[in-house]
């Protein structure tokens, strides 16, 4: 009987992944409403002051050491700087986040780090661009890229868990 029970319980978690799959791949597909973006020269500034910076270096008071070897420090600096320049050059006669997230992307295909913490940096790098465009969030991509395909169970995960959070008050 436990057996039985065993592989009952197998086909419904199997028949439960398929089914969250599928509502993540229809979820994909309906289009979203672009976001448009306010360049301002605040926003020029801080892009410019984040091109400026060395990047994959020792972050004290973090377990991030930088990037090593130096090479490949070099070269994924040079490609982040790449993103800048481009979102420099080409955000204000395109002030949208489609734009910005096609952007990221292409950077997210050029990245070639093996250590997830370097990995970890360049979203932080991302995520302070987005910080400064204004933009909520990546609509996945950063997930997805970072986890695979199962990054979009656990920005829906994290979704949730931070609206539990919210509507959690302190006693008093």
């Amino acid at each position: 009987m436990p057996r039985r029970r065993n592989k009952l319980l197998n086909i419904m978690r199997f028949g439960a992944a398929i089914f969250l799959a599928a509502i993540f791949a229809v979820g994909r597909r309906i289009p979203r409403p672009d976001q448009k973006l306010d360049v301002s020269p605040a926003t020029i500034s801080g892009l410019t002051e984040l091109r400026g910076r060395t990047k994959y270096v020792e972050v004290f008071g973090t377990i991030y050491n930088g990037m090593r070897p130096e090479a490949a420090r070099l070269q994924a600096e040079e490609q982040l700087n790449r993103l800048l320049d481009r979102l420099l050059d080409q955000l204000p006669s395109n002030p949208s986040k489609k734009f910005a997230m096609k952007q990221f992307a292409e950077t997210l295909d050029q990245f070639d780090a093996i250590d997830t913490e370097d990995r970890e940096q360049l979203l932080r790098y991302l995520k302070e661009i987005m910080d400064l465009l204004g933009i909520a969030d990546s609509g996945g991509l950063l997930a997805r890229w970072m986890y695979g395909p199962l990054g979009d169970v656990f920005l829906l995960l994290d979704r949730n868990v931070r609206r539990e959070d919210a509507r959690i008050t302190p006693p008093g």
